[in-house]
């Protein structure tokens, strides 16, 4: 299989479009200096981002818009929940989650 010139550029200017959102923002922000209670209301975004993902994956689980109270589920939610709340890290708390939600997803 070969890829066409049209398909590759494309590839980069997705990558492009992608990338320059993502970058710019983090770059000027560097440079200014925010408000107060911007740099305050910024702290709450890892918590949104938890709760975001907590609720996404843990109480919605499959097809189904009800609630599921499905083990390996729930036990990962409240890891995620304790280690979020003791180190205040996304990249642990993501990790614990992974980590015990593949162990009790194996002892099922």
């Amino acid at each position: 299989m070969s890829l066409r010139p049209e398909v590759l550029l494309a590839i980069a200017l997705c990558v492009v479009v992608t990338v320059i959102p993502r970058i710019l923002p983090l770059a000027l922000a560097r440079r200014m200096r925010l408000p107060p209670l911007v740099e305050a209301w910024l702290t709450y975004v890892p918590v949104a981002v938890i709760a975001a993902l907590l609720v996404d994956q843990v109480l919605l689980v499959g097809d189904d818009p009800g609630i599921t109270w499905s083990w390996p589920h729930v036990s990962a939610g409240v890891t995620v929940v304790a280690i979020a709340a003791a180190s205040r890290s996304i990249t642990l708390t993501v990790v614990g989650g992974v980590v015990v939600f593949s162990l009790a997803q194996a002892l099922v």
